[in-house]
């Protein structure tokens, strides 16, 4: 066991990467989902009002984080045992992931409380205000898809034994809170990827657009949990948290390509480029709606390994990753070739290609 932050409990993520539900919620809970999603709907239009921020903000994020504790305290159930569950590779072993077929209820639960661990941290946390939007935008939306209107209620839960954990505000349990967050998010744009492709495939224009609208807000959100996850300086990250990923802290040193749940949103960005490969100006041409959306996703995947290179150059400088060997290229090199690799797929589906082309060396 090599957990990074032991005294966080596991978090559940669903075995099916589905974090939305089919059932409404007992009615304490779905009120308190409703006054959560206004509260963020409201901190939203404050971290982006064109007359600036200020005290309006942090009265806006006061509220919203007071509302989501309420929320995750109306949804919390007692924890399943996680001992019989293995971890599916060694990452979820080090963040305290595990997964497992969750019930509505207890999918509520956990997303709820990983949601207001990542606000609660976002208080304190020093980023953009654009990026604190992409972030709580990305939240209300999580939250809307555990109450789904036209879903059967819900059995109700039996009151919960004791105090939910709350953690603490050192930098690498910001590290591990957030990712829980990034997580839940890469499983939210897979999912939406996946329900576009299916349209695109059915030739339902509606449903491909407002899936990939929603896919749009998950991904410039995960991006934002990435650059949230870092807020921290290189010094504070090279001796405090960069260790515990490698020997002999942890046996196997981590690398983000076997995330499960970011392997999972790959894997669904690589389905809808196949079955959605008409040229920008040609599908702009008879439905300039859906380009502009296709556009904006891919547009928003380009830019999240962009600011993966930023991250990294601030953290890592130009050091090798921790999974590579003596010879290698440095870490900011590597995500720049893959960054080039994704741009070249994407270059006639967008508006502006970029015009990268990679050759053999």
């Amino acid at each position: 066991m090599f957990a990074a932050c032991p005294d966080i409990p596991l978090v559940v993520l669903p075995a099916d990467n589905l974090v939305r539900t089919s059932t409404r919620p007992s009615e304490p809970v779905a009120r308190a989902l409703d006054a959560a999603v206004a509260g963020l709907d409201r901190l939203h239009a404050e971290l982006l009002n064109p007359l600036g921020a200020g005290a309006a903000v942090k009265a806006a994020t006061d509220a919203a984080v007071e509302l989501l504790d309420r929320l995750a305290a109306a949804a919390h159930v007692d924890p399943m045992d996680t001992a019989p569950l293995v971890p599916i590779v060694p990452n979820h072993t080090y963040f305290g992931v595990r997964t497992a077929p969750l019930s509505d209820a207890y999918l509520t639960s956990e997303v709820t409380t990983v949601l207001a661990r990542t606000l609660t941290d976002l208080r304190e946390a020093r980023l953009d205000l654009n990026d604190q939007a992409a972030e709580v935008l990305a939240m209300a939306r999580i939250l809307q898809g555990l109450l789904p209107a036209d879903g059967r209620p819900a059995e109700p839960a039996a009151p919960p034994a004791g105090a939910p954990y709350v953690p603490g505000t050192d930098e690498l349990t910001r590290w591990i809170v957030t990712h829980h967050f990034y997580f839940v998010l890469n499983l939210a744009a897979a999912d939406a990827v996946n329900r576009a492709v299916a349209a695109f495939r059915a030739a339902d224009r509606d449903a491909a657009l407002a899936a990939v609208e929603e896919a749009i807000v998950h991904v410039r959100g995960f991006t934002a949990a990435m650059l949230h996850s870092g807020d921290m300086s290189a010094a504070c990250y090279g001796a405090t948290v960069r260790p515990t990923m490698a020997a002999p802290a942890c046996p196997v040193a981590l690398t983000g390509r076997t995330q499960p749940e970011h392997k999972s949103f790959r894997k669904a960005m690589r389905h809808l480029i196949r079955v959605s490969a008409e040229p920008f100006a040609k599908l702009a041409a008879t439905d300039p709606e859906l380009a502009a959306a296709r556009d904006a996703l891919l547009e928003a995947d380009l830019q999240d390994i962009e600011k993966h290179v930023v991250i990294t150059a601030k953290l890592v400088g130009d050091d090798r990753s921790i999974v590579q060997g003596e010879d290698s290229e440095s870490a900011i090199a590597v995500l720049r070739t893959m960054r080039h690799a994704r741009a070249e797929s994407y270059r006639e589906l967008m508006r502006f290609g970029d015009n990268v082309t990679l050759v053999g060396g």
